[in-house]
């Protein structure tokens, strides 16, 4: 029996050498990562122990006061203390920041029992198109004692227009001293906005920025910064690391005519998503250095009903292809206005396949698919559209998962409005892709849609034990509610809104869009005389550059007929005339005259008005004209050519480059009746008239245009009936008529 189990023995030993356990070797392994573990465990615990004792000198991480990616030339704070009617200090919004941010008061000193929430975020959470009062901001805040008034809550818009998540962030450093609970942050839509160059960042791997910025979250390293920058061995940061904004917003659009400055650029694009991310944390730190709590929202943006603000070709592409994919547009266009749907969208498969990124495609190709009942592709191709738009002013697909993957690695809470809103339109209409059922234009909620995200904020509230609900919480209470936020909305305030955001989306190149807001906007026009003259104006200016002149001038005369000494109707008219077909120079020079006497400095208008007397053979009005644009405007390269030129043309006939004077009488309404051209005479010493005489009536119609030559009709004479039909027309020579009345 010893000698058996002595043999089992040695076989069991044979056996875990065999397996490769217990070998010297492997205890040797074994005891090495044991010491490992060890010291990885003695290196955290010593770590945790120094950042406990940092936290109790006061020491804060660098992130909570600093953003890596940029600096800020100013910090201008949003609310000032005041002094109320009955003593209390206030706290109100600075007048100096109204241009961008809502009025809003609370007290400086939080009353007990008072919940305290700032909602922050770009002019989705200010109210576009409106303000504060129909904000979700606005709706929560007469949501919340509905829901549960046995506490005192306090709702503060601190949502600024255009505000990126990097202002937001930077906004909360100052928000955290007012005694917070919570902050609601709604933010994405602006990241683009400003210019951001991020200078030497884009040459740094991303995985050394996000190991820098993870660090720059612990008090060990704020510490140990301050350390070495007062020993001289950490430089400050050079300024081509760390882009310096001004202190308030200042767009890439704001500075030009458009979104024709932007460019497709990757590289920047992943340095805004990266730095979109740390905004989002920096702003859970900032919120956790003073215990409050914060609900991110997954900002929502209008995709069936939006087109890309700007598209651009797949890079590497030939003229000749670019062409090609061009062509194929135009003929979708075509079919799609038939609603040939199917050959549309056959045609813009072999368009993309050709030229993947361009925005425009994808969204046609969506709205085929959409035609087609085919939701899940068309949703698809709307996002595409939304994400190759290199005007980017919607947030990309993206940022909804970078701010649902903050939320839930820093344990906050997330309201998916995407989401939310993609179920409800599918309950309402059998498809769940985002459209003009709650957007107004490409980023900003209806009513109804701000509604909706302030029930679900509350709802959210009381699944986190915020709000405690009372009895009467439910359907009746927010019907309540709603009939008091709407019924704030007049109108008159309603049409203004509209007739706003087409203007924008006018300006910024999306005609389709803009002409369905206007539209809408003009169904108000008993209620909002102003809103009819600005709504027909954008109808006739897209018309004008569409090239439809006819339409163009039928919208014109409507607004005309309600404001007939608008300086921007009369320039209106103006470029429309001397454009084709018209090419009516004596009514279109007449009506930009009108503009640069009444109007502001255009230089613009002024070259128009220069190269229109060119042509005429006027030279020396000509020539006084495009000096004036280029004296307001002296990098204007088309003056500039066109003043050598003219030079070159008449170099004896502009003695004097002086701009004229002019005479102006007007009717008892204040509507321009005359304007004339005046220089002074040498010969005399009085003004007399030399240029154009014209003539108008009270409705702003153009009534008589004369020519004028040292004070005598020398040109061309024309006399119209009130409603723009030529009455007479007479050439003049020094003073005679040199062909009988027409």
């Amino acid at each position: 029996m010893d000698n058996q189990r002595k043999e089992k023995k040695s076989q069991e030993k044979e056996k875990i050498s065999a397996s490769g356990k217990n070998t010297p070797a492997n205890r040797k392994k074994t005891e090495l990562w044991k010491s490992l573990l060890t010291s990885l465990f003695a290196i955290v615990i010593f770590f945790g122990l120094l950042e406990g004792i940092l936290a109790l000198f006061g020491v804060t991480p660098v992130l909570q006061s600093e953003d890596p990616f940029v600096g800020f030339s100013s910090n201008i704070p949003l609310f000032v203390e005041e002094t109320d009617a009955q003593g209390q200090k206030i706290m109100t919004t600075a007048k100096n920041k109204l241009d961008f941010f809502n009025m809003q008061q609370f007290p400086k000193k939080k009353e007990p029992g008072t919940y305290r929430v700032f909602c922050l975020g770009g002019s989705t959470t200010y109210g576009r198109p409106y303000n504060d009062k129909t904000s979700f901001a606005g709706w929560l805040r007469e949501l919340l004692p509905a829901a549960d008034p046995s506490h005192r809550w306090e709702v503060i818009n601190a949502g600024g227009i255009s505000y990126a998540s990097y202002r937001v962030s930077h906004l909360m450093e100052e928000l955290v001293r007012y005694e917070p609970d919570l902050f609601i942050i709604y933010s994405g839509h602006n990241e683009f906005l400003e210019k951001r160059t991020y200078g030497a960042l884009r040459d740094i791997p991303a995985v050394v920025k996000v190991t820098a910025t993870t660090l720059a979250r612990t008090r060990t390293w704020s510490a140990m910064k301050t350390v070495l920058k007062s020993s001289g061995v950490l430089p400050e940061v050079k300024s081509g690391q760390r882009v310096q904004m001004t202190g308030e917003v200042s767009t890439i659009l704001a500075r030009s005519a458009g979104p024709e400055r932007y460019k497709r650029d990757d590289s920047l694009r992943d340095n805004v998503l990266l730095h979109y991310r740390i905004s989002l944390e920096r702003m859970t730190d900032i919120a956790r250095s003073v215990g409050a709590n914060i609900i991110f929202v997954t900002p929502a943006s209008n995709l069936k009903d939006c087109s890309p603000f700007k598209s651009q070709h797949t890079e590497g592409l030939s003229a000749v292809t670019q062409s090609q994919a061009e062509e194929m547009l135009a003929r979708a266009l075509g079919l799609i206005g038939q609603e040939a749907w199917f050959d549309a969208l056959q045609v813009l498969n072999e368009a993309i396949a050709i030229d993947p990124r361009y925005a425009e495609l994808h969204y046609r190709r969506g709205k085929a698919l959409f035609a087609l009942g085919r939701y899940d592709e068309a949703a698809e191709a709307f996002r595409q559209a939304r994400d190759e738009d290199v005007c980017p002013l919607r947030a990309l697909t993206p940022m909804g998962d970078i701010v649902a993957e903050v939320a839930a690695k820093e344990n906050d809470t997330l309201v998916d409005y995407i989401n939310l809103l993609k179920d409800r339109i599918g309950q309402e209409n059998g498809y769940d892709i985002p459209g003009e059922e709650y957007f107004l234009d490409h980023v900003h909620p209806t009513l109804a849609g701000n509604k909706m995200l302030a029930v679900e904020l509350v709802e959210t509230m009381i699944d986190e034990r915020v709000v405690q609900p009372s009895g009467n919480w439910g359907e009746k209470a927010i019907a309540e509610v709603s009939s008091l936020v709407e019924g704030r909305v007049d109108q008159q305030e309603h049409a203004r809104a509209l007739v706003n955001l087409a203007r924008v989306l006018h300006w910024a190149g999306k005609f389709e869009d803009a002409k369905r807001l206007a539209l809408q906007a003009l169904k108000y026009q008993d209620v909002a005389p102003d809103v009819f003259v600005t709504g027909n104006m954008i109808l006739g200016t897209i018309n004008r550059i569409q090239g439809n002149t006819d339409d163009a001038l039928q919208y014109y005369r409507k607004a005309m007929k309600k404001s007939p000494d608008s300086v921007e109707i009369h320039l209106a008219y103006g470029y429309t005339f001397l454009g084709e077909p018209f090419r009516n120079f004596e009514v279109g020079a007449a009506h930009i005259l009108f503009a640069n006497v009444f109007g502001p400095e255009d230089d613009n208008a002024y070259a128009t008005f220069g190269l229109a007397m060119a042509e005429r053979q006027r030279y020396p009005l000509a020539y006084s004209s495009l000096r004036e644009a280029l004296r307001i405007n002296p990098q204007n390269e088309k003056v500039k050519s066109a003043l050598a030129r003219l030079r070159e043309l008449s170099s004896s006939d502009l003695k004097n480059p002086d701009p004229p004077k002019f005479a102006v009488d007007k009717y008892p309404s204040g509507v321009p009746s005359k304007i004339v051209q005046m220089r002074l005479s040498e010969a005399t010493g009085q003004y007399i008239p030399n240029g154009i005489w014209t003539e108008w009536y009270e409705n702003g119609e153009l009534k008589r245009f004369v020519d004028y030559v040292k004070g005598v009709p020398h040109g061309v004479e024309i006399n119209w009936s009130p409603d723009g039909q030529v009455v007479s027309r007479i050439e003049y020579r020094e003073g005679k008529e040199t062909r009988p009345r027409e």
